[in-house]
């Protein structure tokens, strides 16, 4: 079964979850998300005979519209996320040289200023860096020397802070 396929389904609510819920559906039992603000706008109740359609996902149906007896049928509109560009992970290339001095490359080109590091771990660095006078941020490079997080330095672990 592709990912997204649209499919349609009439049934019985059995459980509530915030904004999911499951529904009995030709003797299968399927998980629905609303989404908080589908909850708001139609709230699922148990034993409620509804009707639904969304996109199938492999853990549950997105669900982009649903209807009751005696209720408005509703039209959901899932917000797609959004994210930052660039990895989220490291380069998993195991053919790149790990360097330190690539890493610390990295995060002075980026305008960081380098206060300890870098710490190798098995598929990046860990480089301890200031923007100006900014808060200290634990910036991790892959190998390839790209900057793909960044976050708020813990002090119990980077020994120049205390």
């Amino acid at each position: 079964m592709p990912l997204h396929d649209t499919t349609a389904l009439s049934g019985t609510i059995q459980h509530v979850f915030a904004h999911r819920f499951t529904i009995e559906a030709d003797g299968e039992t399927h998980l629905a998300d609303l989404g908080p603000k589908g909850a708001d706008a139609f709230a699922p109740v148990t034993g409620l005979h509804v009707t639904l359609e969304g996109e199938r996902r492999p853990s549950e149906i997105k669900v982009t519209r649903i209807s009751a007896e005696g209720r408005d049928p509703v039209e959901i509109h899932h917000k797609k996320p959004h994210h930052a560009p660039g990895p989220k992970k490291a380069d998993p290339r195991p053919d790149m040289a790990a360097d330190p001095d690539r890493a610390r490359t990295a995060a002075i080109s980026a305008g960081w200023t380098v206060a300890d590091g870098p710490r190798r771990k098995p598929k990046h660095f860990e480089v301890l860096a200031r923007r100006g006078d900014g808060a200290a941020t634990e910036l991790h490079v892959d190998f390839a020397g790209a900057i793909y997080k960044e976050k708020p330095a813990d002090p119990e672990k980077w020994a120049p802070l205390a």
